[in-house]
């Protein structure tokens, strides 16, 4: 019998856990099974802490090797156990892998449905791949999570909607194993940024799971987290506590990845665990783990391909006593950030006014467009004299319509903004200077004020749902920390109606701002038709990233 797009299973071998590990499954035995278990410094429910590991890790490889998936697979999954054996890992309670870097539809697995308790390292109905990363978990004694191209038969439950002819689904799927190597979450990505032939389900899902250490997860995959399902509808059942592996293409202003994983994990006030695949030529980077409002832990976004484990002390939502214990920003000159090639967010038709060149200026402005309008409070001062090199100019802007992401989604956008320049028109914004151009950080943002006021009438926050961010980006594509800037919302009433007033305010000087915004995003979701389709490569979004960033950088 299937069930729920597992293999066929014998009643018997349901809800088993190993007692002995069967080190002969994996690929590179020496790796883990002739070395002793690691110490146990795990925590438990009475810690104000977990210990998190996030992995950036170098899709480059996937996207230009000749090798055949399955060696590529094979090799990749290699590297995977290098990590998760290595001596940082021994203190991880919870390890996170990115999206999309260790297989792909031609080399797609049955994954256990998590309602079996299936321990899949000692059932050979399953592929080495999941097998082996069973073990790993189970050796290591952490929670795992990978993301995986999952196949599944098809149809499954009660989804009505035509199979493709090979009779399979396939997922984009994150997996967990618990420290017994038993499948206890598994969540099939509902929002997809082109990923040719790879499904949805018929209904988002909710994927949560407890830890022995007192935290329950919920778990997303990378656009998801610009959508309510299921992203916010997590946070509204009270999970605070987010795993987002992610395959995240940047696009300048507003939509760098470690300035939205930042800003989302502030607005909603929740800890967010953010795995990244690195391939900047194409925007592809991005990685952190973040404490809510109290900002980032640990951040990382590159230029080069990198492959690296980042580890952090996550303090437990709910222990306002446990310290952040923050790293070193890891920062790149914009120099060297200019080698991470990223899309352009479409901002033509927004309505601006440039920021005047005037020394020790305070500058006042009020801006509309449809609903939104955008109230501007800057004070501000010129560091030097006008001068023959180059330096960014600053443009106020509002905006309130539809935008595509890519073609591969559509909605309305709300932004109140201050955005930098190239030059003194609105196309020069959302743009660079090219690399190793001669820059001076003219403008010296002392303090900003944006108050952004919205029609609630227009449903704004009524049954047209609106995800709100407070986005900030330096010159080196990273956010401002969470002690220089503020954020509020609030509901008032103004000549007998409803509005929300939404303030979002610098707080220290800044010379290096590249962006500081109010974003906001139309959540409202469609019934998934999800058009199924037989053979397809991921390949083809990176592809598709590239052609644009080509493209913009043309234009």
């Amino acid at each position: 019998m299937t069930t729920h797009g597992s293999p066929i299973i014998a009643p018997s071998e349901l809800r088993s856990t190993p007692s002995v590990v069967v080190c002969g499954n994996f690929a590179v035995k020496e790796l883990l099974c002739d070395r002793p278990p690691p110490p146990n410094l795990h925590t438990n429910g009475e810690d104000d802490y977990y210990t998190a590991g996030v992995v950036e890790f170098s899709s480059k490889d996937k996207r230009t090797t000749t090798d055949t998936p399955a060696v590529y697979t094979s090799r990749t999954l290699t590297k995977y156990m290098e990590l998760i054996n290595s001596t940082e890992a021994d203190q991880l309670d919870i390890l996170v892998f990115p999206e999309y870097t260790l297989n792909d539809i031609e080399t797609a697995t049955f994954v256990p449905d998590p309602f079996h308790d299936i321990a899949p390292c000692n059932h050979l109905l399953y592929d080495p791949i999941v097998r082996d990363l069973s073990c790993l978990a189970t050796i290591r004694k952490l929670y795992l999570v990978v993301n995986l191209v999952e196949k599944a038969h098809c149809p499954e439950d009660y989804d009505w909607r035509a199979c493709a002819d090979n009779g399979l689904y396939h997922f984009n799927t994150n997996v967990v194993f618990n420290r017994q190597g038993v499948v206890i979450a598994r969540y099939r990505k509902y929002n997809l940024f082109d990923e040719p032939g790879i499904n949805t389900t018929l209904f988002s899902s909710r994927a949560t799971f407890q830890t022995d250490f007192g935290v329950e997860f919920g778990t997303i995959t990378s656009f998801d987290v610009l959508f309510d399902e299921p992203a916010m509808e997590l946070i509204r059942s009270g999970i605070t506590d987010i795993i987002l592996p992610a395959l995240w293409i940047s696009g300048l202003p507003f939509l760098t990845g470690v300035q939205v994983q930042q800003a989302w994990a502030y607005r909603n006030n929740v800890n967010l665990l953010a795995a990244g695949a690195s391939y900047p030529e194409v925007g592809s980077t991005g990685t952190g783990v973040y404490a809510g409002k109290r900002g980032r832990i640990v951040s990382v976004m590159n230029h080069n391909a990198e492959t690296k484990l980042y580890v952090a002390s996550v303090p437990k939502i709910g222990r306002p006593q446990a310290e952040v214990k923050k790293q070193p920003v890891i920062k790149y000159t914009p120099a060297q950030m200019s080698n991470l090639k990223m899309l352009r967010d479409p901002i033509d038709g927004y309505t601006t006014v440039e920021l005047p060149l005037t020394m020790d200026e305070k500058f006042e402005a009020s801006l509309c467009h449809e609903r939104v309008c955008c109230k501007f409070t800057i004070d501000y001062e010129l560091s030097a004299p006008i001068t023959t090199q180059q330096f960014y100019r600053y443009r106020l802007a509002a905006f309130d319509g539809a935008r595509s992401f890519q073609g591969f989604a559509e909605s309305r956008v709300t932004v109140c903004a201050v955005l930098a320049c190239t030059g003194t028109t609105l196309a020069s914004c959302g743009t660079r200077f090219e690399s190793g151009a001669n820059t001076v950080p003219m403008v010296v943002f002392n303090s900003i004020e944006l108050k952004e006021t919205v029609d609630l009438e227009g449903s704004f926050l009524g049954e047209q749902k609106y995800m709100v961010l407070p986005t900030s980006l330096d010159t080196s594509i990273l956010p401002l920390e969470v002690d220089e800037f503020e954020y509020s919302e609030r509901d008032v009433t103004t000549d007998g109606k409803l509005i929300v007033e939404i303030t979002h305010k610098l707080v220290k000087p800044r010379s290096d701002l590249y962006s500081f915004a109010i974003w906001g995003r139309e959540v409202v979701q469609e019934f998934s038709s999800g058009a199924f389709s037989s053979i397809g490569s991921t390949c083809l979004m990176i592809a598709a990233a590239l052609f644009a960033i080509v493209l913009n950088n043309f234009n």
